[in-house]
C-alpha cells in the first residue's frame, strides 16, 4: 500500500512539473500585433528546441513564471516558438508559415533566443542564450521596459 502512495505522489509531481513548462505557443502574430497597437506593449518571443537544457531552464525559471504573473499581463505579450516544429502559424502579415520557417526568417540558430518585437515584427531587443543566470530575469525585465519605450516613441511620432 505504501508503494502505491509513493507511486501516486511521483506521478502527480511529474504532472505538476510538466504543467510548469507550458508557455503560450505562437499561433497568430497578426492577431497579437493588434494587441500591440491597442496596449502599446511588445511581443516577447522565446525560440527554443526540444532537449535544450538552457531553454528548459529559461522556460521553467524565468519566462514561465513571468507569464503567470498578473503584472506582466499588461506589460508584454509572451509567445513561444519550437524552432524544430513544422506546425503552421500566422506571421505578422497574416501569412501561414511553419514555426521552423518563422525562426529561419529571423535567422535564429542559437537557443534559447528571446526577441522583443513591435507590431510589425521588427526586433526591438534581443537576448541570445543565457549569459548570466542570476540576473537573467532582471535584465529581461529591463529590456521589456526599453522595448515598450521604443514602441511608445514610434507610435507617438509626428510627421
Amino acid at each position: 500500500m505504501l508503494r502505491f502512495y509513493l507511486l501516486l505522489v511521483v506521478l502527480l509531481t511529474n504532472f505538476a512539473v510538466a504543467d510548469e513548462l507550458t508557455l503560450t505557443p505562437a499561433k497568430n502574430f497578426f492577431k497579437d500585433s493588434q494587441q500591440v497597437w491597442k496596449n502599446k506593449t511588445p511581443i516577447l518571443i522565446m525560440f527554443s528546441i526540444p532537449d535544450c537544457g538552457f531553454c528548459k531552464k529559461v522556460k521553467e525559471e524565468i519566462i514561465g513564471p513571468m507569464a503567470e504573473l498578473k503584472e506582466y499581463d499588461d506589460k508584454v505579450i509572451i509567445r513561444h516558438i519550437n524552432s524544430n516544429s513544422f506546425d503552421d502559424i500566422k506571421n505578422f502579415y497574416n501569412e501561414k508559415v511553419s514555426n521552423n520557417e518563422f525562426s529561419s526568417r529571423y535567422a535564429i540558430n542559437f537557443f534559447p533566443t528571446v526577441l522583443l518585437v513591435d507590431q510589425y515584427g521588427v526586433i526591438l531587443e534581443k537576448v541570445l542564450g543565457v549569459t548570466n543566470e542570476e540576473y537573467y530575469w532582471t535584465d529581461l525585465d529591463q529590456l521589456i521596459d526599453k522595448a515598450t519605450t521604443k514602441i511608445n516613441q514610434k507610435m507617438s511620432a509626428k510627421l
